[in-house]
This record gives structure tokens, C-alpha cells and sequence, in this order.
């Protein structure tokens, strides 16, 4: 008993050196397994969400530890069982479903069979104040909501034990979220039978600050002096390729891309915004926790497959991911590719992203001297920034015409 108790003590210290450092994901599987309220959630200074340890409520029972998908020797165990290795490049048939997602519209395929079964979709929606949760439901309202790209951080907070009530009554269930959610997950889970249950991650660039995602709002609305109503940032407005940002605000509209430099996602593709945890994430290779890994398919240069309306990258990962491909072809054109091609272009499957050199002075700006001083001086937002960024694309033009002469 004493040494139970001590392991206990001894793990609890363990998931206390991982929350309190670069290394938590947030995924909020440690929290969702506390049945005793000794973790929640809370944010930092910088925006993102960090369990937070109660001593005095923790009974040592090490559960908190068990489903870590931050601890090395948990992530190995989620990777024995995967052995399938086939690729695709995929376009949901019906076009205008494929204009109204993110990528190729892999994601309503795979819901829309699971709703018509009676299943359960779980992923990612909005709240009314710009952050964003997953939510489990069989309702094709909600899984609309669940479509297109959500690049900031969601709130797992109870979600997991919903998942796991669901497998236990016997129903099919979709999960899908990033690849530290899909660990953290299947940690969460155990032992308890997921035949039913399919996991899909998606090819993540980086957790975003829901903080600064809302700062970033509230800027928009400043400048706009309006209320901001929704935010899509995948419209295809300029095709699939040029990440077209739209705000909806009540009275008028806040839409850049990113050939503008637009703000939002030049900091997040400059990984400027993301977690301290995404540049020694875990889970950057070819080896996946999922059944299926979604994503963009970047790099496909036949012009027969690439229109810039959306092509979906997707891997199977296991025999069930295989099958559940099987059962919607009919619904999707499949091209079967080499794994390389996505390789060159999405780094998430090959190595983690390189921390920026300002970024502690981006961060320091932020808490010293606000959201607002952060944007103008490090984005377009600022007069000098873009006009400096301007100039260079008209320089960077000029000499590539020389160039072509």
C-alpha cells in the first residue's frame, strides 16, 4: 500500500514537471480523467490553456499520468499496432460541398456516413466569443458547424468522457482533432473497447493562442468600429492555395489572404503564435496515433487534379482506416500517391517547426505592451510593416522579370 502510494506521489511530481513546462500539449486529457477536480484548465498570460494541480484534492490514484501523451514511453505504445502506409490524394465529388471546405472535403465524407449509421461526429466549433470547443453530436446541423479549418486551440473539457459513455452504449463514433488530441484520447480511453470508434488527426501546423486569437478580433473591430458576427479562414474567394481570411462583422467586412501578408496568418505560418509545445511535438512524422491522417495535399502538380478548389491529403494508418476508405469511394475521386510528395511540402510529417528568433520579443511585447502594439509592430496592421512588405513583393518582381529576360 505505501508503495502504491509513493508511485502515486512520484507520477503526480512527473505530470507536474510536464504542465509546468514547454512540453504540456493542453490537450486536456488529464484533466478529463480526474474524477477528484485536482486539475482544470487555465489560461497564461500568453493565451493558451494549462492544467493547473490541486495537491490537496489528489488522491494518488496516477490516472492523470497514465493518459500524458507528453510522456515518451505512452506515445510508443499508441504507434505498435499501426501498419498500413497508403496514401491519397482526394476530392469529394460533389463541388460544392468541396468549395465550402478547407481542403477536398474528406471531412464530410467521412462524417456523412457515420451520421447516416447513427453515429456520433466530434469536432470542432465556434463559441459566441471567437474560441473555440469540440462537442460530440449525430445532429448534420452540428457537423456543418464542424467544417472548415479551425487553426486555434480547442476546449476538450468533457468531450473525452462523452466519447468514452458513447463506446460503452454501443455506438459509432468519429473523433477527430489534432494529433495530440487523437493521443491523448486513446490514452484517456484505455483499455475499453474501441471497435467503434474511428480517429482521425489532421496534419497540424501549430496549436494557436485562442488569447491572441481574440485579441485579434477585438483589433478588427476596433479598426472596422463593428461587432464582429463570425470568422471563416478558408473561403476559396482567391482559390484553394491563398488562405482567404473573411470576418463578418454586422455592418461590413474584414477579408484579407495570404499573398496581403494578412495578419493572423502570417504569425501563424511564421509560428509566431503557436504553443512552446509544437517545436518539440511528438507526433511530426510518418507515423501516425490516428486511423486516418487528413490534410491539405500540397505539391500535386497534374492540373487534371489540382483546379485550386481543395485537395485532401490522406493516409491510412491501420486496417480499420483502410476499411472505412473502402466503404466511401464511391462518394470521393481516390489518386493513390507517393507519401514524398506531401513530405517536401507539409513539414508536420517530417520534423517539428523551428521556433522563430523573436519570438520571446514577440511575447514579452505582448505582455509589456499589449495586443495592439504586438499587431502593428510585428504585421500589416502596421502602416510602416506593410508598405516595407509591399515595396519587397514589387522589388522581388521586378528582378524576377529581369531574371525571366
Amino acid at each position: 500500500m505505501l508503495e502504491r502510494i509513493l508511485i502515486g506521489v512520484e507520477n503526480c511530481m512527473k505530470l507536474e514537471m510536464i504542465i509546468d513546462s514547454p512540453k504540456c500539449y493542453g490537450c486536456g486529457a488529464c484533466v478529463n480523467i480526474c474524477a477528484y477536480d485536482a486539475l482544470h484548465m487555465q489560461y497564461d498570460v500568453r493565451g493558451f490553456a494549462y492544467p493547473q494541480f490541486s495537491a490537496d484534492k489528489c488522491i494518488n490514484c496516477n490516472k492523470c499520468f497514465s493518459v500524458c501523451p507528453a510522456v515518451e514511453e505512452h506515445t510508443k505504445k499508441l504507434l505498435q499496432n499501426q501498419r498500413p502506409n497508403c496514401v491519397y490524394s482526394a476530392r469529394i465529388k460533389d463541388d460544392k460541398i468541396r468549395k465550402s471546405s478547407s481542403s477536398g472535403g474528406m471531412f464530410y465524407v467521412l462524417s456523412s456516413y457515420f451520421l447516416s449509421n447513427e453515429g456520433y461526429v466530434c469536432g470542432v466549433v465556434w463559441n459566441d466569443d471567437f474560441s473555440v470547443k469540440h462537442i460530440c453530436s449525430k445532429e448534420a446541423s452540428d457537423r456543418d458547424e464542424m467544417m472548415q479549418s479551425k487553426y486555434i486551440q480547442s476546449d476538450t473539457l468533457f468531450v473525452f468522457g462523452e466519447v468514452k459513455q458513447h463506446l460503452l452504449d454501443g455506438d459509432d463514433v468519429l473523433f477527430t482533432g489534432t494529433p495530440c488530441q487523437c493521443a491523448g484520447l486513446r490514452l484517456f480511453l484505455g483499455r475499453i473497447n474501441t471497435d467503434n470508434l474511428m480517429v482521425v488527426d489532421v496534419l497540424c501546423g501549430g496549436n494557436v493562442s485562442p488569447g491572441f486569437f481574440k485579441e485579434y478580433i477585438r483589433y478588427i473591430e476596433k479598426e472596422k468600429n463593428d461587432s464582429a458576427c463570425s470568422v471563416c479562414f478558408r473561403t476559396k474567394k482567391l482559390g484553394w492555395k491563398q488562405h482567404h481570411i473573411a470576418v463578418k462583422l454586422k455592418h461590413s467586412l474584414y477579408e484579407r489572404a495570404r499573398r496581403d501578408d494578412e495578419p493572423f496568418f502570417s504569425l501563424y505560418l511564421g509560428k509566431q503564435i503557436i504553443r512552446d509545445s509544437c517545436f518539440q511535438c511528438g507526433f511530426v512524422s510518418k507515423e501516425r496515433v490516428s486511423d486516418i491522417t487528413l490534410g491539405d495535399f500540397w505539391g500535386i502538380d497534374d492540373l487534371t487534379v489540382d483546379d485550386d478548389v481543395g485537395i485532401s491529403f490522406v493516409k491510412i494508418n491501420t486496417d480499420k482506416g483502410q476499411k472505412f476508405i473502402d466503404a466511401v469511394r464511391e462518394d470521393v475521386r481516390l489518386e493513390e500517391r507517393d507519401i514524398d510528395i506531401a513530405i517536401k511540402h507539409q513539414i508536420n510529417l517530417r520534423c517539428a517547426p523551428i521556433k522563430p528568433a523573436n519570438r520571446d520579443d514577440f511575447w514579452n511585447d505582448w505582455r509589456e505592451k499589449g495586443s495592439e502594439y504586438v499587431l502593428r509592430k510585428y504585421t500589416v496592421f502596421g502602416k510602416t510593416n506593410y508598405i516595407k512588405r509591399k515595396l519587397i513583393r514589387i522589388i522581388r518582381g521586378i528582378m524576377h522579370k529581369r531574371t525571366r529576360c
